[in-house]
């Protein structure tokens, strides 16, 4: 099997995708052959650095799904994930890297069909920037 022309990493909170991404009993998924999710506990335990850490171990987009305003399990976990995806991309746009190539989504559960849309647009996005340099 032929590797991905592209990576992204989506770090996923596991409420917001706890549809299908829960049966299969796994932390980490793939989702067609260019996205790799990482579940994680809910969208505040993203942080800069693992962010960071990714784009240095070859991803060339990520993107953070959370659950939308004023449904987080932990009250206000998804705007401290928009703060800290704020706060990465300022960085990124340091360093050069285009700051499109990270986003926040929001879903709710029942929305897990949409995510496959939210992977569709950013997978796009990613495939029209081209390779992370």
């Amino acid at each position: 099997m032929a590797e991905p022309s592209i990576r992204i990493i989506a770090f996923c909170c596991r409420n917001a995708i706890s549809g299908e991404a829960s049966l299969t009993g796994k932390g980490r998924l793939s989702f067609e052959p260019t996205v790799r999710i990482v579940e994680i506990p809910c969208s505040s335990k993203v942080d800069t650095l693992p962010i960071i850490k990714a784009f240095e171990a070859g991803a060339d987009g990520i993107f953070v799904l959370g659950c939308p305003d004023k449904t987080c399990h932990l009250l206000d976990g998804n705007l401290r994930a928009k703060k800290v995806v704020k706060y990465t991309r300022g960085l990124l746009e340091e360093t050069g890297i285009e700051i499109s190539r990270l986003e926040m989504f929001q879903l709710g559960t029942p929305e897990w069909k949409d995510f496959k849309q939210v992977a569709k647009a950013m997978t796009e996005r990613i495939e029209s920037l081209g390779k992370a340099e």
